[in-house]
């Protein structure tokens, strides 16, 4: 009998840092063919994807075609396919994707995994309700377009992984197989630094007080303007805030600007330009990471990468119990319910009262069950006993 034989198709790996999962399979002795866009449509532009030599798996960059990640497709998978033979297909694009109905168009014979973030209850009725309310046509198309992947997605995906209970529940009630894992960091990189290498970055920065930080999207969801007003009402505390440059235009970012300027807080932020691979750097410096996200009717937080990186660097994480943040966390950390500004005042004061900021047991359990190791500890497991 084969053994198995896994081909990845991923769009995150165009940028190399998202590799690390290949690269633990293929530790595991497993044959890997990772495929990954030769350029990638990010942030309203084409993008290259960087040179960057490939360890345990072998590697094909393709062209990409279209630019919405539910209907992209990658030209000349079938050739990659016959060559390499693969028994199993990692996709890590939606079930509900032009992508994965590709993957199984050139490997009919081939096991199909996918990948979904999706959190919250998915049907045409409620994303057409959505475009209405928007009042964009275009919304109109891409539901009716997500409805018919979503049927096929049952004939087609053997297992989707997912990120939470909710995302499972959600998965199964589509008449599917689920797999929860987590989407794993790389513990080569999110680990902490000496006490020498973090007096060098915070020198760097021009951190000198005690550091509250946020990482990520900067979307009204994510809840900065209701961190901003905690951080308002404990000014009489010694910190600073550490927090992404605003990168680009929206009304969010003009709003968090104007925010920061009318209540006085200018000479205490800290802003740094954002580059995924100096991320653990800079998530080391920080004292405090907070996760303020904010759930709507239509969002809630579906898993909040961030968290398990900064727990692996052993700084203090704080955040909101919007979607699967407090599953995420483990039992680490601090909560505070979401949208409670004072509640969120009043634990930020209390940690920076306390002034010890490192976190061993979070990171030895953010090692123990959120690591890249432990994602693809389950795959390979799954690959060895379905073939």
């Amino acid at each position: 009998m084969t053994g198995p034989r896994l081909l990845g198709i991923s769009l995150s790996c165009h940028e190399p840092v998202n590799r690390a999962l290949f690269r633990e399979i293929g530790a595991q002795g497993m044959p890997v063919h990772l495929v990954v866009p030769r350029r990638h449509f990010v942030g309203g532009k084409w993008r290259d994807t960087p040179d960057f030599p490939p360890e345990n798996y072998d590697l094909t960059l393709l062209e990409l075609s279209g630019t919405n990640q539910r209907t992209h497709t990658l030209q000349g998978l079938q050739a990659v396919v016959d060559a390499f033979r693969p028994t199993h297909i990692y996709c890590d694009s939606d079930p509900a994707s032009m992508m994965v109905q590709q993957a199984k168009k050139v490997a009919p014979s081939a096991k199909l995994w996918s990948l979904t973030a999706e959190n919250m209850p998915q049907s045409l009725g409620i994303d057409l309700k959505k475009a209405f309310e928007t009042r964009k046509p275009a919304g109109i198309a891409s539901a009716l377009v997500k409805a018919w992947l979503r049927r096929g997605a049952r004939r087609r995906v053997d297992r989707v992984f997912t990120l939470s209970a909710d995302g499972t529940a959600l998965i199964e009630a589509m008449g599917l197989t689920a797999t929860q894992v987590p989407l794993g960091f790389d513990a080569r990189l999110f680990q902490p630094l000496s006490d020498a290498d973090r007096a060098a970055v915070r020198a760097e920065l021009g951190l000198t007080r005690p550091t509250i930080a946020y990482f990520g999207r900067q979307t009204p969801e994510k809840g900065i303007h209701l961190l901003i007003d905690a951080l308002d009402r404990i000014r009489d505390k010694d910190w600073q805030f550490l927090i992404d440059d605003f990168i680009g235009t929206s009304a969010y970012t003009a709003q968090l600007q104007a925010q920061i300027g009318r209540l006085g807080l200018s000479d205490r932020v800290i802003f740094f330009e954002s580059k995924h691979e100096d991320m653990a750097r800079y998530m080391n410096a920080a004292d405090i990471v907070v996760l303020p996200s904010l759930s709507t009717p239509k969002w809630k937080e579906q898993y909040g990468r961030v968290i398990q990186e900064v727990m692996a660097c052993g700084r203090t994480m704080v955040g909101s119990r919007s979607g699967a943040i407090p599953e995420v966390m483990g039992g680490q950390g601090h909560l505070f319910d979401e949208g409670d500004v004072a509640g969120l005042a009043a634990l930020l004061s209390g940690l920076l009262d306390k002034g010890d900021f490192a976190d061993p047991a979070a990171r030895a359990y953010a090692l123990a069950n959120l690591s890249v190791d432990r994602q693809a500890e389950v795959m390979v497991d799954l690959l060895g006993r379905e073939s």
